[in-house]
C-alpha cells in the first residue's frame, strides 16, 4: 500500500479570516486553468504579488520542471532556469517572505550553498519583501489604503503598505523593464479602517485586480471574495469593470467559502477568476463549486451585477417581463433608505427608557428590543410617526449564507409597527401606510419566498440596503399575496417553483 504523505502547507493556520493561505489543492485548480502551452515556455516569467506560503510559486515550478524538459533536457539546467529567470513573488509581510523561500527554495535564506535548491547572491532571491517609502506613495497614483493605520505602525514595513500596489516591479527586482506573462495568487481581503466605533473594513483584494491588470499580463488568476458581485463598500466601479471584462473568460464560483477556506468566515463566499488577453468572447465559462459537468457559458454582465444560477436568471426575466406589462416598478423605488428616524443602534439618546413615561412617548424599536422615547427627540422623518411602518432587520441572518438544510431566511424580524412609533438604524423601513389592511398586505408579501428569494440575488453579504430589493416587484396592495398566487402570477413553471423552494427557508 502507497503511503499518504501530507502536505505540510496543508497544515498552516491561517494570519487572520482576511488573508487566508492557499491549501495546495486550490492553487493546482487554479493552474489547471492555464492553457497548456505555458508550461512549455521557458521565456515566461511569473509573478504572486502577494505570496503567503509560496505554494502558487512551488506548483508552478513543479509543472515547469516537467513541461519543459524537453526544451531544457539538463535537470540543472532546467531548474536553474526556472527559479532564477521565471519565477517571483512579493510576500505580503516580513514572515510570509520566510515561509515562502522555505516552501520554493527549501531555505529562508536563499544565498545558503548548502540548503536552498538554487543559490543567489541575495537572501531573498527572488521572494521580496521591500521596503515602501511612504513620501514615494503619497505621489503614485494608488494612495495609502488606510492612512490612519499605517502611522500606526513603523513606517515602511509591515504596514500593509502592500509593495505590488505602490512601487514599480522593476525597482523591487532590480531588473530593468519587468515585465510579467502570469500573475496569480490569493491576495489579502480587506483591512480595519480604523475610524469609528463599530467594526469596519475596507476592501483591498479589488486593489490588487486592478493593478495586476495594470500590468498587462498574460493571464491574470486570482482567488478573491465573491461579494463583487453585487454588493462590497466601495465596489462599484470594480463590480462595472469585472462584469464589462471580455477577456475574463473563467469564474469558478464557490456561495459557501468554507468549501475552499474551512474554518474562515468569508460572507458571499468567493470565486475563482481567470483573465485572459487572447479572449475576446462575450461570454466566460461560469463553474459552479469548481463542479466542470455543470459549468455553462454565460455573459457576466446581463444585470447591473453578476447572478450565480442561470436558473435563477430564466426566474428574473419572467418576472422583469411581467412587470414591464404592467407598468409596475420595483421595491427599490419603495423601500426607504438606511436610519430611517436618524437613531443608531450603539449612540441611543439618554431619554430611552424600557417603559413609557408619558402620553408623548414614541415606541422605539431597537436591537435589544422595545423601547420608548419622547416624541421631541425624534427629528427624522417625524412625520411617518402616525403611520403604520412595515420594518425588518437590515442584517441578513448568518451572514447571508445558508443554514445546515441549504436554506436562507434572507431576512429576519419582519413586522409591522403600529403608530406612534420608530425604529433604530437596525432596521429599515419598507414602507408607511395609513391604515393597518396594506401594511399588513406587504408583511405576507415580504415573507413569502418569492420575494425573499429575488430580495437574496442582491444580498450576497449580511447587509441589506434599498438597492437589493432592485429585482422584487412593488405589488399592488389592494389584494392579498402568497406564494402559490405569485407563482401563478408571474407564470412560474414546476422546475422554477422547485428552485426557488430549494434555497428559500419558510418564515411564519
Amino acid at each position: 500500500m502507497k503511503s499518504h504523505q501530507p502536505d505540510i502547507l496543508d497544515c498552516l493556520a491561517n494570519l487572520s479570516s482576511d488573508e487566508v493561505f492557499t491549501p495546495p489543492w486550490l492553487a493546482q485548480a487554479m493552474l489547471d486553468h492555464l492553457p497548456d502551452q505555458v508550461w512549455k515556455d521557458p521565456s515566461l516569467k511569473w509573478l504572486d504579488p502577494c505570496t503567503k506560503s509560496g505554494i502558487f510559486l512551488r506548483e508552478a515550478a513543479r509543472r515547469l520542471m516537467i513541461g519543459l524538459e524537453s526544451k531544457i533536457p539538463d535537470f540543472s539546467e532546467r531548474r536553474d532556469h526556472i527559479y532564477r529567470n521565471m519565477l517571483y513573488g512579493i510576500a505580503i509581510t516580513e514572515l510570509t517572505s520566510l515561509i515562502s523561500r522555505r516552501t520554493v527554495y527549501e531555505c529562508k535564506d536563499a544565498s545558503l550553498d548548502a540548503h536552498s535548491i538554487v543559490t543567489f547572491d541575495d537572501h531573498e532571491g527572488n521572494i521580496r519583501f521591500p521596503e515602501v517609502d511612504l513620501k514615494v506613495v503619497s505621489g503614485k497614483s494608488f494612495e495609502p489604503i488606510d492612512r490612519r493605520a499605517s502611522e500606526r505602525v513603523a513606517v515602511g514595513r509591515e504596514s500593509h503598505m502592500y509593495p505590488f500596489l505602490y512601487m514599480d516591479l522593476s525597482k523591487i527586482f532590480g531588473e530593468e523593464n519587468m515585465h510579467f506573462d502570469v500573475i496569480m495568487g490569493n491576495p489579502p481581503y480587506q483591512m480595519q479602517d480604523g475610524g469609528g466605533s463599530g467594526k469596519s473594513a475596507v476592501p483591498i483584494y479589488n486593489k490588487f485586480v486592478e493593478k495586476a491588470k495594470e500590468c498587462e499580463p498574460d493571464f491574470l488568476t486570482f482567488v478573491i471574495p465573491a461579494r463583487w458581485y453585487s454588493g462590497g463598500r466601495g465596489l462599484d466601479g470594480f463590480r462595472q469593470r469585472m462584469l464589462s471584462d471580455e477577456k475574463i473568460s473563467i469564474l469558478v464560483d464557490y456561495p459557501n467559502a468554507e468549501d475552499v477556506f474551512p474554518n474562515v468566515d468569508i460572507a458571499g463566499g468567493i470565486c475563482i477568476f481567470l483573465r485572459d488577453k487572447f479572449h475576446h468572447e462575450q461570454v466566460c465559462l461560469i463553474i459552479p463549486n469548481g463542479e466542470m459537468d455543470q459549468a455553462k457559458c454565460r455573459r457576466l454582465n446581463e444585470y447591473d451585477v453578476f447572478v450565480r444560477d442561470s436558473q435563477d436568471i430564466k426566474v428574473i426575466n419572467k418576472v422583469e417581463t411581467r412587470v414591464q406589462e404592467l407598468e409596475w416598478t420595483y421595491m427599490s423605488e419603495i423601500v426607504h433608505g438606511s436610519n430611517f428616524y436618524g437613531i443608531r443602534p450603539h449612540e441611543l439618546p439618554s431619554t430611552v427608557s424600557d417603559t413609557s413615561q408619558s402620553d408623548d412617548s414614541v415606541l422605539l424599536v431597537t436591537k435589544d428590543g422595545d423601547k420608548y422615547i419622547p416624541r421631541s427627540d425624534l427629528d427624522k422623518n417625524s412625520e411617518t410617526l402616525h403611520l403604520w411602518k412595515v420594518i425588518i432587520s437590515k442584517t441578513n441572518p448568518h451572514g447571508g449564507r445558508a443554514d445546515k438544510s441549504g436554506l436562507r431566511p434572507v431576512i429576519s424580524k419582519p413586522r409591522v409597527i403600529s403608530p406612534n412609533s420608530a425604529c433604530t438604524e437596525t432596521y429599515l423601513v419598507i414602507d408607511c401606510f395609513s391604515s393597518d389592511a396594506p401594511a399588513g398586505r406587504l408583511l405576507d408579501y415580504v415573507k413569502t419566498k418569492f420575494f425573499r428569494f429575488l430580495l437574496s440575488l442582491r444580498t450576497p453579504t449580511h447587509n441589506i440596503s434599498q438597492k437589493c430589493f432592485e429585482f422584487v416587484p412593488a405589488l399592488p396592495l389592494d389584494r392579498n399575496w402568497n406564494d402559490e398566487i405569485l407563482y401563478e402570477f408571474f407564470d412560474l413553471t414546476d422546475e422554477d417553483i422547485a428552485h426557488i423552494e430549494s434555497k428559500i427557508k419558510p418564515i411564519n
